[in-house]
């Protein structure tokens, strides 16, 4: 390498500037003269034409220019400046300096920056998800003072225990008498109702909350009111809605002219009162109604017997603590409460306990559980792997770069620079990318949000959350991406301020190459990108087979050619005996039409319903009191297990005579019948809901089913004939020959055509059906997917610029190599083998994390093994399929090299 130094200090001398007090522009001036050096070598011309041709450069710059910048460099500092002043100032000339190294290298800027954007953009996403589902799920005032209140068994244990719902006056009672809790609200799970206009009718979901729903939360409404405590004291005596902001803002446009107009829900006239926050949904905030109605008009509308029969629960409690009250103090004041009203209504409440548990029970059950964080957690770990692999592909970017500064190093290390502030300077330049990458990765971020949330159902968007860029993931970008400017920026500023000045400066050093330890971080770097992305695919491959098979899982019912569409009778104005007989009349004139094989009537779609009914065994009621079985209830029409292909165990189906004034009958599910009758025939026996005293006598057993999610275990189910327990509110099911989409149309001409006032709506077909049951799963296995695609995407392209940096390293080599005879085949194959190496390194240490986090996610895997063969051999050959070619395009690029230029440097 040529003395600039001395150069350049001739240079300063002629145009009067003191060499000693420029140290930064001597820099400079040497870096850009060593630039223009090494571009003329890579144009052909030997060493003394590149040499004269730089220092042209130099004889071509303007004193003037360079004496005003010195001017600037070396301006005092004012009077007093301290020492975190002087700092700063430094820090400053360091920003300014990285971004001109910056400007100067465009093409590794954006790769770099692109890079780090994609990762920093991944973990923006999951972030968002997280911090709005699991966070942040509700806009309520200290969430922490908020605790559900739940009924259990006398005799259940942690193990086994069963949180259910309140009844309205047992939850009346504990509100009035308890001093836990400065207020408490309850609500009832979501149900549809029907919204009639003067054009056609809708479908909302409602729920109903007592008066106290949205104060005890902490809220205040968006406009209008909430509900008053007047309007939770009388049944039936308050037509009054709260109305959800998304509901009012898609459905009714936002306007403040809907307070005070009236609503025909399900043939009842509300008057909308209020309107909701903005972001809230709901205590089960993962999915959340368009409207809230008061807990007085629920035995009106939906709930039969909710108000007045204390054997009904319902309705969900929950309260906000005290100041200093836990959940232990506010459990032990209710129990005795609960003692108390067992004594005086046995009959509801015998061996009932009281338990208190955070709100965010609640919020975690309505989303399946732990299942919502155990996937969270899954998801940020793999963008984490994500962002690591960016990381290692920037880190690698920078040791090449700083290989190509050695001169600049040493330059600097030689006029006085110590090692220090080398490492400052650098990590300055790495946090600026970061920076840079920040921006683009909360836009990629943004988009990403944008692309998950078009996986959820269009009739339900408006009741789900919505992942929300805030505050919170802002500050998580910006952290995000400062750690990473340490994790990339670190180890290429500590190897480039080792910089040996002596060799440096010596001429041969342009050929020596890398330096041993320089290859050795970059393989190892380049060997975790390739594990990091084994086990990124590996992970989505296991999820992806798993969704497969979820698909494949038998939900104790055929969906293939089956629809179904909501009819609501009361809608039309219809009386109990009109909608009986017709309910019979559609039945039979839909299962005439041409393509339909049968037809029928229950109470709700597949996949809604959940354990919600307490029954009581003749016989058993002293000697397992303390074993009450909670149920779901299902109200079905004739011929509804034929629909649904859902086999007879023992007994009968439901007949026609299975109508008011016969005796009371109801079918069991298998799991029931084996339960509570075990090594007998459940056939004959009897039972009753706890609080209704009819008897049911069992005349069926069929098998089960899942009633509230695909592949759940198995639980107790009665069903009950539709023509002795009356639900206005039905489900039409149909069972095809061909495509079930193909003949809903006729199946709604044909129900238009016996009364035109009826509406329908809700209308899915059994693939439909899987597909909203899975859309959870599916946006996770969708996520992993792109995430393990992003991170085989980035370790490509990092195998890639290292294997074309080490062949523009060994470019005499190889010319050295080629002239000599050897055939390009065997370059290819010199360089690829080399690669593929690192890359089989790479993949072995994927395997074996990829089956210890098979291991980990087992629980969450639908019907196959961790250790699923075909899951490891795929990702296995897509990794070793792209690393290939990453390998073989700069392989094939090496046999192009020409000999004689190769050579000449030699």
């Amino acid at each position: 390498m040529p003395d600039w130094k001395s150069e350049i200090e001739r240079y300063f001398t002629a145009s009067h500037i003191d060499p000693a007090s420029a140290h930064a522009l001597v820099l400079e001036i040497a870096q850009h003269l060593e630039d223009r050096y090494q571009e003329a070598l890579s144009n052909g011309e030997d060493e003394a034409a590149a040499r004269t041709i730089a220092i042209a450069e130099l004889r071509n710059l303007d004193p003037r220019d360079w004496r005003a910048r010195l001017a600037r460099a070396s301006e005092p500092l004012p009077m007093g400046t301290t020492a975190s002043g002087r700092l700063t100032l430094d820090m400053w000339r360091d920003v300014r300096y990285g971004w001109r190294v910056m400007r100067k290298t465009p093409v590794l800027t954006f790769f770099a920056a692109l890079s780090l954007a994609l990762g920093i953009g991944a973990n923006t996403t999951v972030f968002t998800i997280i911090n709005t589902m699991v966070l942040h799920p509700i806009p309520a005032a200290e969430p922490s003072r908020l605790a559900m209140v739940y009924e259990t068994g006398a005799r259940d244990t942690r193990q086994a225990r069963t949180y259910l719902p309140l009844s309205y006056l047992n939850f009346q009672d504990y509100a009035a008498a308890q001093k836990s809790f400065t207020r408490m609200g309850a609500f009832t799970q979501v149900r549809i109702v029907t919204l009639a206009t003067q054009a056609r009718s809708d479908n909302l979901f409602a729920s109903f909350v007592t008066a106290g729903y949205f104060e005890t939360l902490g809220l205040e409404p968006a406009a209008g009111r909430f509900f008053l405590p007047q309007e939770d004291t009388v049944a039936g005596s308050a037509p009054v809605a709260v109305l959800s902001y998304a509901a009012w803002t898609t459905r009714f446009g936002g306007s403040l002219e809907i307070l005070g107009r009236t609503l025909e829900l399900n043939h009842i006239a509300y008057t909308v009162v209020g309107v909701a926050p903005k972001s809230f949904l709901g205590v089960s905030a993962l999915f959340g109604p368009d409207v809230w109605l008061p807990a007085t008009m629920a035995e009106r509308d939906a709930f039969a017997g909710a108000l007045s029969d204390r054997g009904k629960p319902v309705f969900r409690a929950f309260g906000r603590l005290r100041p200093g009250v836990s959940l232990e103090t506010a459990q032990s004041e209710l129990a005795p409460l609960a003692a108390a009203l067992e004594r005086q209504y046995p009959a509801a409440n015998q061996d009932r306990r009281i338990a208190v548990r955070p709100l965010t029970d609640e919020l975690f059950a309505s989303a399946g559980g732990n299942g919502l964080i155990f996937g969270s957690a899954i998801l940020l770990a793999v963008v984490m792997l994500v962002l690591g692999i960016a990381c290692s592909n920037v880190a690698n970017l920078l040791l090449a770069r700083a290989a190509a500064r050695r001169s600049e190093v040493a330059l600097r290390l030689a006029i006085g620079a110590d090692r220090a502030r080398l490492i400052r300077q650098m990590l300055t330049e790495s946090v600026l990318l970061s920076l840079v990458a920040c921006v683009l990765g909360i836009a990629a971020g943004y988009a990403g949000c944008r692309f998950v949330w078009s996986f959820v159902p269009a009739r339900v968007v408006s009741n789900m959350i919505a992942p929300r860029l805030d505050t919170t993931v802002l500050l998580f970008a910006l952290l995000v991406s400062l750690a990473t400017a340490l994790l990339f920026g670190l180890a290429p500023a500590l190897r480039a301020s080792r910089t040996d000045v002596a060799a440096a400066l010596k001429d041969e050093s342009r050929s020596s190459g890398r330096g041993r330890r320089l290859v050795g971080l970059t393989n190892a770097l380049l060997v975790a990108q390739v594990a990091f992305s084994m086990l990124c695919l590996i992970t989505a491959a296991l999820f992806f087979r798993s969704i497969q098979r979820a698909y494949a899982v038998d939900p104790g019912f055929q969906t293939s050619h089956l629809a179904m569409i909501l009819v609501d009778s009361r809608q039309a104005g219809y009386d109990e005996y009109r909608a009986k007989e017709f309910y019979r009349e559609a039945r039979e004139r839909v299962a005439k039409l041409p393509g339909v094989a049968s037809a029928s009537w229950a109470s709700g779609p597949p996949f809604w319903h959940s354990a919600s009914r307490t029954i009581e065994i003749e016989g058993a009621e002293q000697r397992k009191r303390a074993d009450r079985i909670s149920t779901v209830e299902f109200t079905v029409d004739l011929d509804y297990f034929h629909v649904m292909a859902l086999p007879l165990r023992a007994g009968r189906v439901f007949q026609d005579t299975d109508r008011d004034g016969a005796v009371p009958v109801a079918m069991v599910n298998q799991v029931l019948a084996e339960r509570y009758w075990p090594g007998g025939s459940a056939l004959g026996h009897r039972f009753h809901f706890v609080g209704d005293p009819v008897w049911l006598q069992v005349v069926g057993v069929v098998n089960n089913a899942n009633y509230n999610t695909l592949g759940e275990s198995p639980q107790p189910c009665v069903y009950l004939p539709v023509r002795q327990h009356f639900s206005s509110g039905m489900y039409l099911y149909v069972r095809t020959h061909g495509d079930p989409a193909a003949i809903v149309p006729v199946v709604q001409r044909e129900i238009h055509a016996m009364d035109a006032n009826l509406q329908m709506a809700d209308v899915r077909t059994g693939p439909e059906l899987i597909q909203s049951t899975l859309w959870g799963p599916i946006i996770g296995v969708s996520l992993l997917g792109l995430f393990g695609s992003l991170a085989l995407l980035l370790a490509s392209i990092g195998l890639y610029g290292v294997m074309a940096y080490s062949v523009s390293q060994r470019r005499r080599e190889i010319g050295l190599r080629t002239a000599l005879g050897a055939a390009p085949s065997s370059v290819v194959g010199l360089i690829v083998r080399e690669g593929m190496t690192l890359v089989a390194c790479g993949v072995a240490i994927g395997l074996a994390l990829g089956l210890a986090a098979g291991r980990l996610l087992a629980r969450m895997l639908y019907g196959i093994s961790p250790e699923d063969p075909i899951s490891l051999a795929a990702a296995a050959a897509v990794l070793l399929t792209v690393a290939g070619i990453a390998c073989y395009l700069p392989a094939r690029a090496a046999t192009r090299i020409d000999p004689m230029i190769a050579l000449r440097d030699l």
